[in-house]
């Protein structure tokens, strides 16, 4: 059960630091900083989402900012550095797609001729960024996800209104971050071995069938077709829309003569 844990000590640059990864619409979404986990999720903190006209105007009296002005079922971005401004300074680390703990365990039993084995696998301790949201694609299906948005003052707290090329409300935050934890039965096989005192009537010394599965079952809260991201370098957590891992039964059998 190996645990992970990495520090960026020098990048190597003037500044310390360098955006990394980019989005549409979202903007730089991974960074790479001195002392910092190397890659880390960047982008906003938010407070949950406004939910109703007085709640916008103090937001909007409250804060300076570029982006255009809060109105219910906006997010409520973070003054993270306590400035008084709503900009791209505050974005700041906000995830990793790195693990703090990956494991597996293989399991086996074996009863006369009946044998069973199971390999398990899964992470603790990282999260997933889902990129696949885009704003700049004004005609384009939703994740089901979508339907418990904010339409209304106490609908939602975390996921904000609908509008088609929303400039505001998806940039690059910990909205887009998720738990990426998950445990997966990797592989199953079940076989079974008849008897030689039967096989070797018919000159057969070993007669052995199986059924095998892969990626039989996985239990995450992510919401995604696979929390088990592919993607790795500075890309490490982030979900473009990964290819799920395939599903596989095998049956088969072995014969020895």
């Amino acid at each position: 059960v190996p645990y992970l844990k990495n520090k960026l000590i020098e990048y190597g640059n003037e500044q310390g630091w360098a955006n990394l990864d980019s989005f549409q619409g979202t903007g730089t979404i991974s960074r790479a900083e001195n002392g910092l986990p190397f890659p880390f999720f960047y982008g906003y903190k938010t407070a949950g989402i406004i939910q109703n006209a007085a709640e916008a105007d103090a937001y909007n009296s409250a804060y300076e900012t570029s982006m255009p002005k809060a109105v219910p079922g906006d997010v409520r971005f973070v003054d993270v550095n306590g400035d008084g401004i709503i900009n791209e300074d505050d974005r700041t680390n906000i995830g990793k797609g790195m693990p703090d703990w990956t494991y597996g365990f293989n399991l086996g039993a074996q009863w006369r001729g009946l044998a069973i084995s199971a390999f398990f696998q899964g992470t603790i301790g990282n999260q997933v960024y889902d990129a696949t949201r885009r704003t700049d694609a004004l005609a384009s299906n939703h994740p089901s996800w979508m339907l418990g948005r904010w339409t209304g003052e106490g609908t939602s707290n975390r996921i904000p209104r609908f509008v088609r090329a929303d400039s505001r409300n998806w940039q690059s935050s910990d909205l887009l971050v998720y738990d990426g934890d998950y445990f997966r039965l990797k592989n199953l096989t079940v076989s079974y071995t008849l008897p030689q005192k039967l096989t070797r009537r018919v000159g057969v010394q070993n007669f052995r069938v199986y059924l095998a599965g892969e990626n039989l079952f996985t239990c995450t809260k992510y919401h995604g077709f696979d929390p088990e991201i592919s993607s790795g370098g500075t890309s490490l957590g982030i979900d473009y829309g990964v290819y799920p891992q395939a599903r596989v039964y095998t049956v088969g059998f072995n014969i020895q003569f």
